[in-house]
């Protein structure tokens, strides 16, 4: 090996040793932190508090050994990938190390003991979201893309275990008694496990480019349009959709109860189209469109409103559409009303960033 690559070698372990310096100790304060939380211990929380100031200060110090390297190596291919990762690395550390921080402040002011269902799924998400960003970091270190996704797979559970305990805290708070702040930073703690999990998928990500090169793919959505009973106009919608942007994702339909058959105008506009419906196809109800293990990203209400219909995640973005096209079913209507949603997809889609040319 020529002096050259020893000394690239050399700070390419230097700048692992110190990533991996950083990793250990963000884990170390999360854990702390929760634990300061659980117990209601304040003095482990002030020193947890202290402790992020180091992370603070080694996340700058790897950021300048990464500029230092790329100033030295000019690196391409997986060198560059790598020290591009650990860049990436190190903003997310630093964020999971704030989280560390917000949730100390939130041990420093909870007043009195929470409420032991709330505590389990304070300790569950964090034992989720610590295994989640632990494998993560590991897999990253060594390169090992099926650690990668063995952490999705944490992260994922966490994000499972969000809505349940966000309904055993709103019920706490409907019959508990205590004050109202000291629930509120056990939400906060909720939000900021799954931040974390959230971290560490992005990680993963990282991970899989350092070692493949693969770039993330171009974002999927699963949407739905939804109007009174999905007769004509939330169909018609989702057809325009999937013919303009067949790639944007998972694209369906519902009313929020359903007709017994599509709409005379609506099959005669497919015909003319050439748009072949499946055999089988029925109208759908809103609440049997609904996954319970998967949220939709966007539901859009065509003349009516969704979020008044059921209660939906709050990752789910709900938009309502007034349209200003006759719906009655006549051809010279039904044309125009195509048009318009058309229009109005585009500006969505523009919106969401999806092309329709992928």
């Amino acid at each position: 090996m020529s002096l050259y690559d020893q000394r690239l070698e050399a700070d390419l372990v230097a700048i692992r040793t110190r990533l991996g310096d950083i990793g250990e100790q963000v884990l170390h304060n999360l854990r702390h932190g929760v634990q300061a939380v659980l117990d209601l211990d304040r003095r482990l929380a002030n020193e947890t508090l202290i402790k992020d100031r180091a992370v603070n200060q080694a996340t700058r110090e790897i950021d300048h050994l990464c500029h230092l390297f790329v100033a030295r190596y000019l690196p391409s291919g997986s060198h560059l990938r790598f020290v591009s990762g650990v860049l990436r690395l190190s903003v997310a550390m630093e964020r999971v190390g704030d989280y560390s921080v917000a949730i100390c402040r939130v041990a420093r002011q909870i007043e009195s003991p929470l409420p032991d269902t709330v505590l389990h799924n304070i300790g569950l998400m964090s034992e989720h979201a610590g295994r989640a960003l632990r494998a993560a970091l590991d897999g990253f270190m060594a390169g090992d893309t099926d650690a990668a996704r063995v952490s999705r797979g944490f992260a994922a559970q966490t994000a499972a275990v969000y809505p349940y305990a966000f309904e055993i805290l709103s019920s706490a708070a409907d019959s508990d008694p205590r004050p109202a702040r000291d629930l509120f930073g056990a939400l906060l703690v909720f939000r900021l496990m799954q931040r974390t999990a959230e971290q560490a998928e992005n990680i993963c990500q990282q991970t899989i480019f350092a070692a493949t090169g693969e770039r993330k793919g171009e974002k999927r959505y699963r949407m739905l349009f939804v109007d009174a009973d999905n007769a004509m106009v939330s169909k018609m919608a989702e057809l325009a959709c999937v013919e303009s942007y067949p790639n944007a994702g998972r694209i369906g339909s519902a009313g929020l109860q359903a007709a017994t058959g599509f709409a005379p105008a609506l099959l005669a506009f497919c015909r003319r189209r050439g748009i072949v419906l499946p055999a089988k196809a029925a109208p759908v109800a809103f609440a049997d469109a609904l996954d319970p293990l998967r949220h939709h990203h966007v539901i859009v209400g065509l003349g009516v409103d969704p979020d008044s219909h059921g209660s939906l995640p709050d990752r789910t973005a709900v938009l309502r559409w007034d349209l200003d096209e006759d719906v009655s079913g006549d051809e010279p209507n039904i044309e125009k009303l195509y048009r318009e949603l058309m229009q109005r997809i585009r500006r969505l889609m523009t919106t969401l960033g999806v092309r329709d040319d992928v």
